[in-house]
């Protein structure tokens, strides 16, 4: 491809070296959906996996019923194996991927209100139940730490303090009569306490993790002077726009761009100077890309598009738009007069077929039509 590649600019040095970002708090309204999406669907397996040992501990824990009343066991077996059934839907809801994170916050603390109603009548047939069983509450703080970890901090809070509140509001309407509130309350809610402050630690930790992951997702994606995709992405995105070519027979152009004499803005100027160009260059693509096309910073000085949904015609319609939008600005830059530079354009085009089977062949043809372009005079357009 045409290119007079200038060298690492300083101010892409600077901005390299510079540390990552520290996490504070709340992210931007989308980037905080996808961050709940994300951590959701990474510690859904994990989350299945503690809730399917979870029955048979319940179970395991009629044990614990024999060696406080004997007597009164054998009659709570049904009810520990329906305290551990009303676990199971959130064990299958995880396995179904249409289930997302506000559905299973909402059956994981339904499920957990329901295993407290049967843990309460086991309570109930005990002789002694309520006294010794109150420490069994502890099982519901550590169970919800491990088991919640994929929602968000705020509902975590909110069911949590449900959960562990609602042995009083029962206590209250009269269904466990003698239950003992002080001792409840003082054992049960600072752990609690605890356990929320661990759930907004992990939280924290998450947020991260995310960061970091978010960051070098955009370094892989995104150019970093200009904030468009960069080769890689286009390249992906390319591949995946000719499949949609093949397999629907739908049109689609290329756009590969090349600024004029852009070493001369360099030599004259400064790289500073060459960046304000490509930045603002950067710009003008954005202000034209339409809803589904793709623009990008392949390297230096060159730029291409993607345009689906674009024939030839249409494709270098657009480019010669873009052609005189960039010829008609003035680009302030550092070292310039006030006035700014000017900056032109060269445009290939190509448009993809159904015989394309690598984005190389579509970008060869465009390549070419630009080579034609620099070769006619410059500042033109040519497919």
């Amino acid at each position: 491809m045409l290119s007079d590649s200038p060298s690492p600019s300083p101010s892409l040095i600077a901005r390299a070296a510079q540390p990552p970002p520290r996490a504070s708090g709340r992210f931007e309204a989308a980037e905080e959906d996808i961050y709940h999406v994300r951590k959701f669907e990474e510690l859904r397996r994990y989350t299945q996996r503690t809730m399917l040992t979870l029955p048979p501990l319940i179970i395991g824990l009629w044990a614990w019923d024999w060696v406080i009343d004997p007597a009164a066991a054998p009659h709570t077996l049904l009810l520990r194996v329906g305290m551990a059934a009303c676990l199971l839907p959130c064990v299958v809801a995880l396995r179904w991927r249409r289930v997302g994170l506000v559905s299973f916050t909402v059956l994981l603390y339904a499920c957990a209100l329901s295993t407290e109603v049967f843990w309460l009548a086991i309570l109930r047939r005990l002789e002694g139940g309520l006294v010794y069983g109150i420490g069994g509450y502890m099982f519901y703080v550590l169970g919800l730490l491990v088991i919640s970890l994929p929602l968000r901090f705020r509902d975590q809070v909110i069911g949590l303090s449900v959960v562990l509140l609602a042995p009083n509001a029962a206590a209250l309407a009269g269904f466990v009569p003698g239950f003992l509130f002080a001792k409840y309350n003082t054992l049960i809610l600072p752990a609690g306490g605890l356990s929320l402050f661990t759930l907004w630690a992990f939280d924290r930790l998450y947020r991260r993790i995310f960061m970091y992951e978010r960051g070098v997702e955009r370094l892989a994606s995104e150019d970093p002077l200009t904030g468009i995709a960069n080769r890689r992405q286009f390249v992906l995105a390319g591949a995946q726009l000719l499949e949609s070519v093949v397999r629907y027979q739908r049109p689609a152009s290329v756009l590969v761009i090349d600024l004029d004499h852009f070493k001369a803005i360099n030599d004259r100027y400064g790289h500073a100077a060459g960046d304000a160009v490509l930045q603002a260059t950067a710009r003008l693509l954005g202000e034209h890309r339409r809803g589904a096309d793709v623009a990008a910073r392949l390297g230096g000085e060159e730029f291409a598009m993607l345009l689906p949904e674009t024939d030839a015609a249409g494709a270098t319609a657009f480019a010669e738009r873009l052609r005189a939008a960039l010829e008609a600005m003035r680009i302030p830059v550092p070292t310039a007069p006030p006035g700014g530079v000017g900056m032109t354009m060269s445009v290939g085009v190509a448009s993809c077929s159904a015989g394309d089977t690598a984005l190389d062949a579509v970008l060869r043809r465009a390549d070419e039509a630009l080579y034609r372009a620099k070769r006619d005079g410059r500042n033109r357009v040519a497919r």
